[in-house]
């Protein structure tokens, strides 16, 4: 019955107001049933009852009215008020006179205990009140005032009423009515407020989860508004930004398959024509045969270097990629790079330099992969810096607990919506260059660099400006602390 959330929301909220307002009865109750607390009610209207009477009396006292008509007085007053009035000496509290049509208290002597003063309506120090136990068995409140107000010498008025009990006492304010009306407008008002909150609540997960089961569904482009509560708000933030990166992976994820079908469709197209070029002997001239050999060989080595980088870009995200960690000398490392890049960049007419500072603290890491690292940053620089231009790799410290390494380069430089891609998975900034050497780039290269750097708890970062070069900074901690991720720069 209750199990959508605004169905128990809304039950929660009638539970609190129901168990709230018990409370509030209870507390009514015990309050109630304290004798002190009772008397009260019944001690005003006898204060109001007397002042009235005693006005009474003393206008008939002036006007010369004899005993009879006293008492005749005095006995329609409470009958009309529902009392029961006595006449008792001052001195000894013996009754001389009950309204009651029996008459059964005269005669007796009002044997009572005074209430507490701070119980009394009146201030007035000759006013007193008690409870008094009649023979019946019967609790009565009395309430008087010390002096002689009858007219008859020393006799006192003495006003009555039978002691409230919890029932009468409540009975008396109209407490149970006013409970009921009080308690119906709260339920109403908290009916009403429940399934407004949960309305506000539940919409928006509604919401969600409709997009949700769109996005189960294939549909990935699921934006929800921002409404309701603020916790809401927050998870609704939350799943439009898990909504954009899911559509991303699945966008990357498409991207990917066609790249790798694209990147090795075409080596596996030129090894076939080649080979059926030795096959069908169209290729018979021994210059033609050595071609033929020559692309299958490259594309072979391409396809093995595509497959060898997915392997590794596979390992490192499915975290089975193990470092071999040691202290690693950054300078002699970096000065094997720059010699296994010398020739190469010398037969493109390109300017390689390093400057590697002498005070460079050992650093821990995996001295292939940061090889590896620094390699396919230098290489990437020479793919794109055309002849005359230059490179420079410079190593530094940073601070006190990082060393820094720069590789910079005169080439094209890249644009700001391109250098926002470079790290992923086959991208490529122009995917109709040729390397010089006859080679295709794979696109892998700087998203492995990537990956292989934070696996280092290092940084990566890249500015660049068209027309005006590129610098890409890998910065690594000594002690093998996280550094911040990757950043990417547009200069200027």
């Amino acid at each position: 019955m209750f199990k959508t959330l605004r169905s128990r929301l809304l039950l929660s909220y009638v539970l609190v107001v129901i168990v709230a307002l018990l409370v509030v009865a209870m507390a009514i109750i015990a309050i109630g049933v304290q004798p002190g607390v009772r008397y009260v009610p019944a001690l005003q209207r006898l204060d109001t009852i007397s002042r009235a009477s005693r006005n009474e009396l003393v206008r008939l006292r002036a006007a010369g009215a004899d005993r009879d008509e006293i008492l005749q007085v005095l006995a329609d007053t409470a009958v009309q008020n529902n009392t029961r009035i006595l006449i008792a000496d001052a001195d000894t509290a013996r009754v001389l006179y009950d309204s009651s049509p029996n008459q059964s208290w005269q005669g007796l002597t009002l044997d009572f205990a005074e209430v507490p003063r701070r119980l009394l309506p009146s201030t007035d120090p000759n006013t007193i009140a008690g409870r008094f136990h009649a023979p019946d068995g019967s609790n009565w409140l009395l309430y008087t005032r010390a002096i002689s107000s009858s007219g008859f010498g020393p006799q006192v008025v003495v006003y009555t009423v039978p002691e409230p009990t919890p029932f009468a006492f409540f009975r008396e304010l109209d407490l149970g009515s006013v409970f009921i009306r009080a308690g119906a407008i709260a339920l109403l008002l908290s009916v009403l407020l429940a399934y407004w909150i949960s309305r506000s609540v539940a919409r928006p997960l509604q919401k969600m989860a409709g997009a949700a089961e769109s996005i189960a569904q294939g549909e990935y482009n699921q934006q929800l508004p921002l409404e309701g509560p603020e916790e809401v708000q927050r998870v609704a933030a939350s799943f439009n930004s898990m909504s954009r990166q899911v559509e991303a992976a699945h966008q990357a994820q498409r991207d990917f398959v066609a790249n790798v079908s694209h990147d090795l469709k075409t080596p596996i197209t030129s090894i076939r024509g080649w080979s059926q070029a030795l096959l069908d002997g169209t290729a018979v001239t021994p210059e033609a045969q050595q071609q033929a050999a020559a692309v299958i060989h490259n594309e072979s080595e391409r396809m093995e270097r595509m497959v060898a980088q997915l392997l590794d870009l596979a390992r490192i995200e499915s975290g089975q990629l193990v470092l071999n960690m040691e202290l690693v000398d950054l300078g002699d490392l970096l000065t094997a790079v720059h010699h296994s890049l010398t020739i190469r960049a010398a037969e493109n007419k390109i300017h390689l330099t390093l400057n590697a500072a002498p005070d460079l603290p050992l650093i821990k890491g995996d001295a292939d992969r940061l090889t590896q690292i620094f390699t396919n940053l230098a290489d990437n620089a020479l793919e794109h810096t055309p002849a005359d231009g230059r490179i420079d790799i410079t190593a530094r410290p940073y601070g006190e607990k990082a060393v820094e390494v720069l590789v910079q380069d005169t080439g094209k430089g890249i644009s700001p919506e391109e250098l926002s891609r470079i790290f992923e998975r086959f991208y490529q900034v122009d995917k109709s260059r040729v390397r010089d050497n006859g080679r295709h780039g794979s696109g892998l290269g700087l998203a492995i660099v990537r990956e292989l750097v934070l696996l280092h708890h290092g940084l990566i970062q890249a500015k660049s400006q068209p027309g005006q070069g590129s610098l890409f900074t890998v910065r690594l901690p000594i002690d093998d602390q996280p550094e911040p991720s990757t950043i990417l720069q547009r200069d200027g």
